[in-house]
């Protein structure tokens, strides 16, 4: 009786405890979850234990990192953190800042160091694949701006970006007469005020991606699809990856459009595939993956739209892209009878044996600017 006396004397050190063990008793009976839909990512799963991997501290770590994954109420404490930082003015959380109109940008202040010297390494993959093959295909070259350097009035006040502009000018100049350049940044800033750039995720949208393929496509001399003979589809509640970065607990979902484009026939990575939309990805967080069925190493469509006449070889296009591009690619299907599709970071695809087999009318070369500062996989343009 004393004993609790005691204990009710400090009854906040009590409901601790209380505290402690009851979550602690929650989390050893609770399933572990695979996968998080709020954050758009897998979640680390209980690592096995062996005395080695004890001794030398490995699974002491891993099970930390476990542990944080699997707490009960991950997302609930998760959007209380949110809630509490916006009561403190707090404009950013987790590298993502807050913008104008809802927007999230990532904070992307310095280009130096080790990121300046891989996207200098990965822009000299670039003028190396020009200057091998641009003699004998015509090669277009872009580099794809970002939103904040098209919407720079929806940043934060005082947050100071790099300037995109400024890397990508002498770069262009620098390739010279063997490829084509296309800088998307006019098409894009003529429509600033549309919908061009998703609010929480670091795509454009489906328009801006069009307004991309109209420039691209009008400076080989081709007629663009006019937008308004498309029917698009609206997929409401999008939120995307800089959302599951930062957790902003009032982020104003986006709405994904899509256009049903009819193919002829989709092969991905060898194996036949129902479309080029995996429809099932929107009733998911990440509804982006929905376009091209995410990210595959090697595509091949063949347009439903154009009819290959007798006796004539079809147009073929190459494109090696990163994400951006998925949402841009099915518009070439009224341009081309076949569009190609490479991205370097899945595909197991020598460069050199493509372009030596396949007799291509146009290679597109496009990444956007942040992940050609980051991606580590374009050496792969030169196998």
């Amino acid at each position: 009786m004393n004993l609790l006396k005691k204990i009710l004397k400090y009854p906040v050190v009590l409901a601790f405890f209380l505290f402690i063990f009851l979550f602690t008793a929650v989390d050893l009976v609770k399933p572990d979850r695979e996968y998080s839909e709020f954050e758009n990512k897998y979640l680390t799963q209980r690592p096995e234990f062996t005395l080695a991997s004890f001794l030398n501290n490995e699974w002491t770590s891993k099970y930390e990192t476990y542990l944080n994954d699997q707490f009960v109420l991950r997302d609930d404490w998760i959007t209380l953190k949110s809630i509490c930082e916006s009561m403190l003015l707090k404009i950013e959380n987790n590298g993502i800042a807050y913008g104008a109109d809802d927007y999230l940008f990532e904070k992307f202040t310095t280009l130096a160091g080790d990121s300046l010297a891989q996207f200098e390494r990965n822009v000299g993959y670039e003028k190396t694949f020009i200057d091998t093959y641009g003699e004998t295909v015509p090669i277009t070259f872009t580099i794809i701006p970002n939103a904040y350097m098209i919407l720079p009035e929806k940043l934060p006040e005082g947050l100071i970006q790099v300037d995109q502009a400024a890397y990508t000018a002498p770069i262009y100049e620098a390739v010279g007469d063997k490829a084509q350049v296309v800088d998307f940044t006019g098409a894009l800033t003529a429509h600033k005020d549309e919908y061009i750039f998703y609010r929480t995720d670091h795509h454009w949208t489906t328009l801006g991606a069009y307004y991309a393929y109209a420039a691209y496509v009008e400076s080989l001399g081709m007629e663009p699809v006019a937008l308004d003979s498309l029917s698009g589809i609206e997929v409401p509640d999008f939120y995307g990856t800089y959302f599951s970065k930062a957790k902003k607990f009032d982020a104003v979902a986006d709405t994904i459009t899509y256009y049903p484009i009819a193919d002829a026939g989709v092969i991905i990575d060898g194996q036949e595939a129902d479309g080029y939309y995996d429809l099932s990805k929107f009733e998911v967080r990440d509804k982006y993956a929905a376009f091209l069925r995410g990210n595959n190493g090697y595509t091949v469509i063949k347009s439903g739209v154009r009819e290959v006449p007798e006796g004539q070889e079809p147009s073929k296009i190459l494109v090696i892209k990163d994400s951006y591009a998925n949402s841009f690619v099915p518009f070439l299907l009224y341009n081309f009878d076949e569009v190609h599709v490479v991205d370097l970071r899945y595909s197991a695809v020598s460069m050199k044996e493509l372009l030596s087999t396949e007799n291509f009318d146009q290679v597109l070369l496009m990444y956007n600017f942040m992940n050609l500062v980051t991606d580590t996989n374009l050496y792969k343009l030169g196998y």
